[in-house]
């Protein structure tokens, strides 16, 4: 069943299998496949059918229309610095390091990540906006579709990724900005007012004079007494009470970048977790500065003299934190060595599972792909998946060893077995092998 949907539609771009669509009250764009879409006809009607606008609902079409400007890059990283996040993962883990830079795993794709970097590109383009010409709410809401749109399409289209896409979430997103204008704009969002109070710098790279760290910083402002204030977003959660110490380290790491940058200190350098609306500020002075400085240098040339260097030469360092979000656990013996020799709890809840494959089924519709997998000290687990991870785990045959390293087991609320969710495909391998990379 098809419905009509509101509005004017114009053909923008059309291929052998879909077709990109405008909105003409709103200049909203989508793809739509082109077996759920018929139009537009003559007087810009399209009807869409009932399922795809379940999955996919359309936004209700903006008060005003706006007229919204590609998105600006902030200029080049300067080659050889070193990054908060680089050097971060360096200094908790070489091995971690290694898998990311040396050898270059894919890395894993996130809704959360991707619907914060939806609100990082929506405060950066707000400002090269034509404010005169609309409410800034309305720009924010076109921008946030648009980013939005794109973001999913490369959510889907990853190879790795994790979760599931959730097009309810637009609203936090939009709400999450809203704030953060409000916040620089003292609690006004009339165009004058965020004018006024926009930053001097967005997305900004600023580097040391001797090209040796960098770092990309959000938001730098400048009051009228020449006073810098360094504003970082965060679209996680904001650790309760004390600041989390790797954004207090990175915080002092944009302070002194900033002198660098600007040849002044920051009066202050904050942080602003958007989804608790909340704001930190970080305690920084210049021998605390200095240390740091010293110490990320240091760790600068280390990784100059071992980058080209065999993976034995970087130290695994295997904990809960290191390894919480950890992309190379595929691929790392330190980490599932450490997840093997953890014992399983009461409830029967782990973090892997090795064993013979008894059982699989192939995903269809509202069923996941799945595995019956019996551990070596007998326990029976039924593993599931979706998308990628479904179709691996659907394609195992009797008496395959499985190993997934990346994944949470426990008692069922509905079966009360024991039950686990794959998120990640290249966490499933098979007679010592990531399926994955064998597909």
């Amino acid at each position: 069943m098809k419905e009509q949907m509101k509005g004017m539609w114009h053909l923008e771009r059309e291929t052998d299998k879909a077709v990109y669509l405008l909105r003409v009250e709103d200049n909203f764009k989508k793809w739509f496949p082109k077996k759920v879409v018929d139009g537009p006809n003559e007087k810009g009607s399209i009807l869409v059918e009932a399922w795809f606008l379940k999955k996919n609902p359309l936004p209700e079409i903006l008060e005003e229309r706006v007229n919204i400007p590609d998105r600006k890059f902030g200029g080049r990283w300067k080659k050889g610095s070193l990054s908060f996040s680089k050097a971060r993962q360096y200094m908790n883990c070489p091995k971690q390091y290694y898998f990311s830079y040396e050898k270059k795993i894919i890395s894993s794709v996130s809704t959360a990540m991707k619907f914060g970097n939806v609100a990082h590109s929506v405060l950066e383009t707000i400002f090269e906006c034509d404010l005169d010409a609309a409410k800034p709410t309305s720009y924010v809401k076109a921008l946030t579709r648009r980013d939005w749109e794109k973001s999913k399409f490369e959510f889907e289209t990853s190879e790795r990724k994790k979760g599931k896409w959730d097009d309810s979430k637009i609203d936090e997103v939009v709400d999450q900005v809203l704030w953060a204008l409000a916040n620089m704009a003292d609690g006004k969002m009339d165009s004058k007012s965020i004018k006024k109070f926009k930053p001097k710098h967005a997305e900004s790279r600023v580097f040391s004079k001797d090209g040796l760290l960098g770092g990309i910083i959000d938001a730098v402002f400048v009051d009228e007494n020449n006073e810098i204030k360094i504003v970082d977003y965060k679209t996680g959660k904001s650790k309760e009470g004390e600041i989390d110490p790797d954004h207090e380290f990175q915080g002092w790491l944009y302070a002194y970048l900033a002198s660098q940058e600007f040849g002044r200190l920051p009066k202050s350098v904050e942080f602003w977790y958007l989804s608790a609306q909340e704001v930190k500020v970080v305690d920084f002075d210049e021998d605390v500065i200095e240390d740091l400085v010293l110490s990320l240098k240091e760790t600068a040339a280390e990784i100059k003299n071992i980058s080209g260097s065999p993976e034995s030469s970087f130290e695994a360092r295997p904990s809960e934190k290191n390894c919480k979000w950890c992309d190379a656990k595929p691929w790392c013996k330190g980490y599932q060595k450490m997840v093997q020799d953890q014992p399983w709890n009461e409830e029967g809840y782990g973090k892997s599972v090795k064993g013979v494959v008894l059982d699989s089924a192939k995903q269809t519709g509202s069923r996941p792909g799945a595995a019956i997998v019996k551990t070596d000290d007998e326990r029976e687990i039924l593993i599931k998946g979706w998308g990628a991870s479904g179709k691996l785990l659907g394609s195992l045959k009797k008496e395959d060893s499985l190993f997934c390293v990346d994944v949470n087991i426990q008692h069922s609320d509905f079966s009360g077995n024991l039950e686990g969710t794959v998120n990640d495909p290249f966490s499933i391998i098979v007679n010592n092998k990531i399926l994955q990379e064998l597909m």
